[in-house]
């Protein structure tokens, strides 16, 4: 969510990369052992990992590398470094690069990257979201050129997920902005692939990485295709343009007939909500905002515009093992109706719930190109209307909305994590990550005990304490929600048969994740 695409129109998005002779045409990949390309519905601003949130997109995932890494059950393992310690008073952490590591123009990676990774992004503040996740880190001593010591203010219990972002090479971005655009479309990393070719609005094209550490990637090249409609991608798989591409439930059965081409179904943390602005005064009452979360029946979106391939969100920790039930939240009228008459509201003669001559009236959007959104965001506002709000449903172009996060009235958000919790709720929910601080709370929530319990789940690793900071979270949040939870996702990507190496695993929002393991991947 954090950082806004670059929109193409869907005849464009169709037929861009022809002229550019990076599709497969209709040549089979698995036939030839060549190029592996893949329809994408989301391009992200910067290929920079330092400048996105906790979401990072299929080509930085493949041309960076962290200290650590997330390994098939989203633990955390060793990436760049191959081992750490951390002190008692988990003040310290002390890690130990691989010897003979580089980065992919050939300079020699060593733990000064490491130093000036941290420094930047501490230093670029509001302009990296992730600055968030070092705040607590006071210094990095770099005693020789293996070894990078963290020293913290206090402890912080998902350093060991944080430092999973790409290092940056500071020889590559001394005396520049973090921001830098030369950067952002030309990156140098350490993982498996590098960029060889970025077109924006219409593809990236990687190449293995001869240097990597886990050795040379099999695959002799992967084109990532920005294609933001859905129905567009569809098209291009069916006629061979693309190998590969994210499909929506709805798309599911017209791919799974298609000679030469499987679907992988996997589960995600990726969760759909409407988000509320509250900057508006419509939504300023929490018994509203509750009783809307009683309103939408779940498990009929679940059903009708998932076709099944989801479940009922009641919060954004429903995949994590940190979830409670402090927010059961069900399809039950009869609530709505007692918390809108505890609010002071009334039916109207138009049916619709009202107070002082004013009804809950809100614009509801969502990206235009997002057919799953779109088809979430009718639905809820149909059962919203039925149940007295004065909704009024418009998508619009993803562009418009991602230029006006802090003008909507109300918005089909997404968010999750399989990782550390922390990377998808801190920034969202708490008061100081508000749009305006250049933060990631879109909606300018606030709420003193919500704040609190993410700071104290923040300042320990000690389990027992982690979970009843997260319990005392989830109960603030339902007693006062920011959202209206509605589903969380399944995720299809449509591959060639003769593809053999993706592995199944827990993914995050978008469907990120799904090239976790891309340089084991190989033609059969």
């Amino acid at each position: 969510m954090r950082k806004p695409a670059l929109v193409i129109g869907a005849v464009a998005a169709a037929t861009g990369l022809l002229a550019t002779g990076c599709g497969s045409g209709g040549d089979p990949a698995g036939k030839t052992g060549g190029t592996f390309t893949y329809a994408i519905g989301d391009e992200p601003e910067t290929l920079n990992p330092a400048l996105q949130d906790e979401h990072t997109d299929p080509v930085t995932e493949m041309v960076f590398r962290g200290l650590t890494r997330h390994d098939a059950q989203n633990k955390v393992v060793p990436g760049l470094a191959e081992s750490w310690r951390v002190s008692k008073d988990e003040k310290e952490y002390t890690f130990t690069l691989r010897k003979g590591l580089t980065w992919q123009d050939g300079k020699p990676l060593t733990s000064a990257d490491v130093r000036f990774t941290i420094d930047a992004v501490k230093a670029a503040g509001a302009d990296a979201p992730l600055s968030r996740n070092f705040s607590a880190v006071t210094s990095v001593e770099t005693p020789d050129p293996l070894t990078a010591k963290f020293s913290l203010s206090k402890p912080f219990a998902p350093l060991l997920d944080a430092v999973a972002m790409g290092l940056l090479p500071e020889h590559a971005l001394k005396g520049k902005k973090l921001t830098d655009g030369g950067f952002g479309q030309h990156p140098v990393g350490a993982g498996p692939y590098r960029l060889a070719a970025y077109k924006p609005g219409q593809y990236s094209e990687l190449v293995p990485f001869d240097g990597y550490y886990e050795g040379r990637p099999k695959l002799p090249k992967i084109v990532i295709k920005y294609v933001s409609d859905d129905t567009a991608r569809l098209i291009q798989l069916k006629n061979g343009e693309v190998d590969g591409a994210l499909v929506q439930p709805q798309q599911v059965s017209k791919v799974k007939g298609q000679d030469g081409l499987r679907v992988e179904t996997y589960p995600t943390a990726d969760y759909r909500a409407l988000m509320f602005n509250f900057k508006k005064p419509v939504f300023a009452d929490r018994n509203v905002r509750t009783a809307m979360n009683y309103a939408v029946d779940r498990e009929a979106i679940v059903k009708s515009v998932l076709l099944g391939q989801g479940s009922p969100a009641t919060g954004p920790l429903d995949e994590s093992p940190y979830k409670t039930d402090a927010a059961p939240f069900t399809h039950d009228p009869a609530k709505t109706d007692e918390l809108m008459k505890k609010a002071g509201y009334a039916k109207n003669g138009q049916g619709l719930w009202a107070k002082d001559g004013k009804t809950v009236r809100f614009e509801l959007t969502t990206f235009a190109e997002d057919s799953a959104r779109v088809a979430i965001l009718n639905v809820a506002a149909t059962e919203l209307k039925k149940a007295g709000y004065d909704v009024v449903p418009n998508p619009r172009p993803k562009d418009w909305v991602r230029k006006h996060w802090g003008d909507l009235d109300a918005m089909v958000v997404g968010w999750g994590t399989p990782y550390d919790p922390d990377s998808s709720v801190y920034g969202p929910f708490h008061s100081s990550q508000a749009l305006d601080k250049g933060g990631s709370n879109y909606g300018t929530y606030a709420n003193t005990e919500v704040d609190k319990a993410l700071d104290r789940a923040r300042d320990t690793s000690d389990p027992a304490v982690r979970k009843a900071a997260y319990a005392d979270f989830q109960k603030a949040l339902a007693a006062d929600p920011p959202f209206v939870w509605v589903a969380y996702l399944q995720t299809n990507n449509a591959v060639p048969k003769a593809l053999s190496g993706p592995q199944r695993r827990t993914l995050g929002h978008h469907g990120y994740g799904f090239f976790w393991n891309a340089e084991k991947w190989s033609w059969s």
